[in-house]
Parts: structure tokens; C-alpha cells; sequence
């Protein structure tokens, strides 16, 4: 039985009780990170023995998704290592940045490693890009969308935000590089 903290007392640094066996423990974080579990978030940004194992699952779940991607053909075999390995690094550490500078303007009050934790597990849904679950509905755009869903957790129980701050902190940035990137291409010479 998982025992429910007050909101003061699970803020504090205590370490979320998962009751496991050895070996699940790993197993049991993901499914508390893929569930949006609050708890599980705020939990993870105060503990820096998590900090591996949240880089390993952000990495490890970009380079599925990476495959994935590659399996149905959509980019090439090469580019699934080496773009998931930069896929990973920079919403790793390039949203981490940007999450812990922007969201302490905005009243957050995390640092890079509170940042970092929460965000390589809120990275794990990732992992449903290999999964090709419709020829209309490819799994890393549930994958994806599951992953912001995520973030938006991990950044408010991080920064100790309302979800609506968090929300806007997370999905802003996307609509941003969503409307860039055509213009960028087009700079570049892309555009036709």
C-alpha cells in the first residue's frame, strides 16, 4: 500500500514509497512516470540518485523511438542513432535549460538537476514511436503527445507551478519551432 503524503510533506524530499521487489524497482518508476503520477514527479526532482537512470530513460527512449521511425521508413537507418542520440540530448538537456531559466521568470523555483530527473522519465512514452499502431496513426505521434502530457507533470511539480504556467511553458516553445521550421527550411533552401 502506497502511502499518500500531504502536499507539504511530499515537496520536501521524501522519497516516494513504491514497496517493491528488487529489480521492479526501474519497471515500477516508469509506470508511475507513463501514469502522470504527481507524486512520483515531485518525488524524483528532489532525489540525485534518480539523475542516471532519468538520463538513461530519456536517451534509451528517443533511440526506440529513433528506431521505430527508421522500421517504417519514414528517415533513414543511420539517422535513427545519431538522431536519436541528439534528439535526446537536446530535449534533455537543451529543455532542461530552458525549462529551469524560463520557469524561474514565470515563479518557478527548480534548478538543472530537479529539471532533469522528472523530464528524462516524462521522455519514456517516447518509446511507443516503434510501435506503429495504424498506417494513420503512427505510435510516435501518441507517443509523443503522451510525452507533453508528461512534461506538463514533471514541469509543475519541478518548478511548483499551476498546471496552467506549466502547460504554457511546455506546449508554447512547440507551436514556436512548429512555425519556424518551414521558414528556416525555406531559408536554407529547402522550400522548392
Amino acid at each position: 500500500m502506497v502511502a499518500v503524503l500531504p502536499d507539504a510533506a511530499r515537496r520536501v524530499g521524501t522519497e516516494y514509497d513504491y514497496r517493491e521487489r528488487r529489480g521492479s524497482a526501474t519497471a515500477g518508476r516508469l509506470l508511475k512516470a507513463i501514469q502522470l503520477d504527481s507524486f512520483f514527479y515531485s518525488a524524483v526532482a528532489e532525489n540525485p540518485a534518480r539523475t542516471r537512470e532519468a538520463v538513461l530513460v530519456g536517451f534509451a527512449s528517443s533511440l526506440v523511438m529513433g528506431l521505430g521511425l527508421m522500421l517504417m521508413r519514414i528517415i533513414p537507418p543511420i539517422s535513427w542513432l545519431l538522431g536519436g542520440l541528439a534528439w535526446g540530448a537536446l530535449l534533455l538537456f537543451g529543455g532542461s535549460w530552458f525549462l529551469v531559466s524560463i520557469g524561474r521568470r514565470l515563479g518557478g523555483s527548480a534548478e538543472f538537476g530537479q529539471m532533469l530527473r522528472p523530464l528524462g522519465y516524462a521522455m519514456a512514452p517516447q518509446a511507443l514511436g516503434f510501435v506503429p499502431l495504424a498506417d494513420f496513426i503512427p505510435g510516435f505521434l501518441v507517443g509523443a503527445t503522451w510525452s507533453i502530457a508528461c512534461v506538463v507533470v514533471a514541469v509543475r511539480e519541478a518548478q511548483r507551478i499551476p498546471t496552467r504556467l506549466a502547460a504554457a511553458l511546455v506546449v508554447a516553445p512547440i507551436f514556436v519551432l512548429i512555425g519556424v521550421a518551414p521558414l528556416v527550411a525555406i531559408a536554407l533552401g529547402g522550400g522548392g
